[in-house]
């Protein structure tokens, strides 16, 4: 993968300009760029890119507030890159505010901000609490980190709250319908069968997610890049499932190498749209997080009576960490086994068609034909 500063670095040095005059080899030890690197610049951008960062990144680097910070932490943080970008996003909420000038109510702002709130605990996460605080400090602002204000204690998530993060059949069926792309519908259902991570599917900085070229339709499985693993993993999908990857593969005209759905970032904010329009809440609060569809194919996949050691090969996932981390409990399960209940469960391959994959289908035929009367003249 090319990093963006570095091809915007190449691209404001003329670098496509001097591979034409003098080639690769010499344009290498000019910029002191290594030829690895500017093949792969030239494979994935073949002519030079319009744009390759927003100008307000540049803006923010010229700030004296960040100068500040990388120049106070450079070569003590592990992770200083996570730290500015934690700030610049903040920037912008502050409207380009230089954090040198960063007061109380500008953190307060911040503290309060969406996008670094936990819904469970309707406070800002835990991680983002230490970078701030850490900014604080940088800015000589060291006395706010003993307000009660900007405390870090009892931010962490309870222990337990996620594992119970999953979709339910009804929400299952309300983001189906409220979804209207043919990418985003794909990409959805094939998570939710999968339990892979979102990098397994979509392009991502680590893979390039599903391509025509891993479909095994004979056997019904398909080859996904597991990153925790760097290795290619094997994954069963319905065979119905399989035939609608085909068709919209046939549709949009994918090509073998190609990657069937744009990057992890955009399919993000489009889930969140549609977790929004379906009302929910899981997904609209957690800003689209896809993680949500390995957590339900594995909540669900227990429930419907799959065994952990299938669901660990599935997934890719250790099967101690499923336990701990993924596998909630429905409560119509606990309602059977405690108060004797009478509950019916269906197979795991029996639900998923009747939830996902046939839902999915009838989805898919409804916005193909939107798609094709908006396209007649």
């Amino acid at each position: 993968m090319v990093k963006k500063t570095t091809l915007h670095e190449f691209v404001s040095k003329n670098g496509y300009e001097l591979i034409q005059k003098l080639g690769k080899s010499e344009t290498s030890r000019i910029l002191k760029v290594s030829r690895p690197t500017i093949d792969a610049i030239l494979r994935k951008y073949p002519t030079a890119p319009l744009r390759t960062l927003p100008k307000y990144v540049f803006q923010w680097e010229e700030t004296q507030g960040n100068t500040m910070f990388i120049e106070k932490y450079r070569g003590k943080l592990r992770d200083l890159k996570i730290y500015v970008t934690q700030a610049l996003q903040a920037w912008l909420v502050l409207g380009k505010k230089d954090p040198i000038s960063w007061d109380i109510e500008d953190f307060r702002k911040i503290w309060n901000e969406e996008r670094f709130r936990d819904p469970n605990t309707g406070k800002m996460r835990f991680q983002y609490a230490i970078i701030f605080r850490k900014w604080m400090r940088a800015l000589g602002r060291g006395e706010f980190c003993n307000m009660e204000d900007f405390e870090t204690k009892g931010l962490k998530r309870p222990r337990g709250v996620k594992k119970q993060w999953f979709l339910e059949d009804e929400e299952i069926t309300r983001l189906i319908e409220a979804i209207d792309r043919e990418d985003l519908l794909v990409a959805f259902v094939l998570s939710l069968f999968s339990g892979g991570r979102a990098s397994s599917v979509m392009t991502s900085e680590v893979s390039k997610g599903i391509r025509p070229m891993d479909i095994d339709e004979r056997n019904c499985g398909i080859l996904m890049f597991e990153p925790k693993r760097q290795e290619y993993v094997l994954r069963l999908f319905h065979p119905k499932l399989v035939g609608l990857v085909k068709r919209y593969i046939f549709d949009c005209r994918v090509k073998p190498n190609e990657s069937l759905f744009p990057s992890y970032w955009v399919m993000r904010k489009l889930l969140k749209s549609a977790g929004l329009k379906g009302k929910v809440s899981k997904i609209a609060e957690m800003m689209g997080s896809w993680h949500i569809t390995k957590h339900t194919f594995v909540s669900q996949g227990a429930y419907h009576g799959l065994s952990i050691e299938v669901i660990s090969e599935q997934t890719g996932t250790d099967a101690n960490t499923l336990m701990d981390y993924y596998a909630g409990i429905k409560e119509k399960k606990m309602r059977a086994e405690l108060l004797g209940e009478k509950v019916d469960i269906e197979p795991f391959h029996a639900w998923a068609l009747r939830v996902i994959i046939e839902p999915a289908i009838r989805r898919y035929e409804k916005l193909f034909e939107g798609e094709q009367e908006n396209a007649m003249p």
